[in-house]
């Protein structure tokens, strides 16, 4: 352990080299990260290098014994589970959120868990073994809408999570993972002849978030933290982070409350949202000479709509005229939604105040969207329902309302 170079001495230069892949200056092999990892705790950075120069100086005799798997204890019985984290749940190669991810299992899979420890469950996904929060999973299975028979039945297929508009946190991801950098990924989801990548020349030191004053840094990197973690693919998290601060500037770092996630509580120094800070504060996406609208959301169906569809007002930006590609796994975003006729009436009634009469097959007329799933199905910019029309996102926000319906990419088949 700790001869990262390799050369059969451990000494400042393994630090060295530690240091510098904690600030991506270089990229340890996987078999040199292996080595690197001193503390056991699935994370490179400079608190290996610590160990590493304590043992070189004779500070410490040798680094920390690596965490034994904690035995299963005998009366232990295995037992399945479902997984209630949205998107997904993160699997784990250790009982800590620090160590590394092996997978993301999806929302509601069946698991079982064959030992637990410390509020971690054991399981098998993949074909990987690791560990799951057990905060996120349920004994019970998570309750479908199954439908009575009495009066028919929708089916409503959703892709996506949220409104569909400029960068998918999801896509990103995936992007960083098959090696874009965080810029190309910004003018990928933000796209026009007239969008750049620019440093701001006249940072402010304090941004006010719903009325509260924080220092630039702090807000940057909550903000980040809340809305994407700090274990995703590396630029992706710089993606972001230059996203929040563009959408900062656009509102002159006086950003309107529920806007975004937030977590002031966050201790960002030392992690990756801290080193992507080093690399990119202060840069933003400008469009004619002026910070763009950076909005995004956690995934999208299959490319990205425009901020006309979504919001009724036009014509979108350059930016965000929609169709951008994103490639996002259906298994993290779409979703099966059945209900009996019934339910569904009544659901439309509470949150609209439209009382559906007649046969179902003519509750959803006049549909319109954009394609960008299948010919069947995609955004809806506009859809009569009874006497009223509803317009994008308003039908993931006021028609379905809390009836677990993520998205306004839908299609919706009545099933007699």
């Amino acid at each position: 352990m700790g001869d990262v170079n390799g050369d059969g001495n451990l000494n400042s230069a393994d630090a060295l080299s530690v240091l510098q892949h904690s600030v991506s200056l270089i990229t340890l092999s996987a078999d040199m990260q292996k080595v690197a990892d001193v503390n056991w705790d699935g994370a490179i950075n400079s608190t290996d290098a610590l160990e590493i120069l304590l043992v070189v100086t004779g500070i410490k005799t040798s680094f920390p014994e690596k965490p034994t798997t904690p035995e299963t204890p005998t009366d232990f019985k295995p037992y399945t589970g479902y997984v209630t984290a949205e998107p997904s749940l993160r699997l784990r190669s250790e009982t800590n959120t620090n160590s590394t991810i092996l997978a993301n299992i999806p929302y509601t899979t069946k698991l079982t868990i064959t030992n637990e420890s410390n509020g971690w469950g054991k399981t098998t996904y993949a074909g990987q073994s690791g560990w799951v929060s057990l905060q996120y999973i349920s004994k019970n299975p998570i309750k479908q809408d199954e439908p009575t028979g009495k009066s028919g039945t929708f089916t409503i297929t959703c892709y996506g999570f949220g409104h569909g508009v400029g960068m998918s946190q999801t896509g990103a991801i995936a992007y960083a993972e098959q090696g874009w950098t965080y810029d190309k990924i910004l003018l990928h989801y933000y796209h026009s002849d007239k969008t750049k990548i620019v440093t701001d020349t006249n940072m402010p030191s304090t941004v006010t978030f719903g009325g509260a004053t924080y220092s630039l840094k702090q807000y940057i990197a909550c903000a980040t933290y809340a809305e994407t973690g700090d274990y995703v693919s590396y630029e992706s998290i710089k993606s972001l982070m230059v996203a929040i601060y563009t959408f900062a500037k656009y509102y002159n770092f006086k950003v309107p409350a529920g806007t975004h996630e937030f977590k002031a509580s966050y201790k960002w120094e030392g992690t990756a949202v801290g080193r992507a800070m080093n690399e990119v504060l202060g840069k933003y996406v400008q469009f004619e000479g002026k910070p763009a609208l950076t909005v995004y959301c956690s995934s999208v169906g299959h490319k990205t709509t425009s901020s006309e569809n979504a919001w009724g007002y036009g014509p979108s930006p350059a930016y965000l005229a929609g169709g951008r590609e994103s490639p996002e796994s259906d298994s993290i975003s779409k979703r099966v939604y059945t209900f009996t006729a019934d339910e569904l009436k009544s659901i439309i009634q509470k949150n609209t105040g439209v009382t559906l009469t007649g046969d179902p097959s003519t509750w959803f007329a006049n549909v319109v969207h954009d394609k960008s799933v299948d010919e069947n199905t995609g955004y809806i910019s506009s859809m009569k329902l009874g006497s009223k029309t509803y317009k994008g996102d308003t039908i993931r926000t006021q028609v379905f309302g809390a009836s677990r319906v993520r998205s306004h990419c839908l299609n919706i088949k009545y099933n007699p």
